[in-house]
């Protein structure tokens, strides 16, 4: 097996892509970390959207027995489609 000077030039080519990948992701990966990390202000006006945003926090226990989601959901769904509500998803 030969070692010359073009081997070697596409070891460390080979090696700097593989950095640059590796750079990429970990960027993406941070990205990605501060984008989740961001609240979303909920504005005072619509009582809607605050309740949707509490819901939100909730686990899906929880979800289950609070019949106010339930209701804000279904209400968002009325106002989303203009009151054409798609069977099976007034509940």
């Amino acid at each position: 097996m030969r070692t010359g000077p073009e081997k070697v030039l596409k070891l460390i080519a080979i090696a700097m892509g593989g950095l640059v990948v590796l750079m990429a992701a970990m960027e993406l990966q941070d990205a990605v970390k501060k984008e989740r990390g961001t609240e979303v202000s909920v504005p005072a006006s619509d009582p809607l959207r605050a309740e949707l945003a509490r819901c939100r926090a909730l686990t899906p226990d929880e979800l289950v027995t609070d019949t106010a989601c339930r209701e804000a959901w279904a209400e968002n769904r009325r106002r989303f489609f203009d009151g054409a509500v798609p069977r099976g998803l007034d509940e």
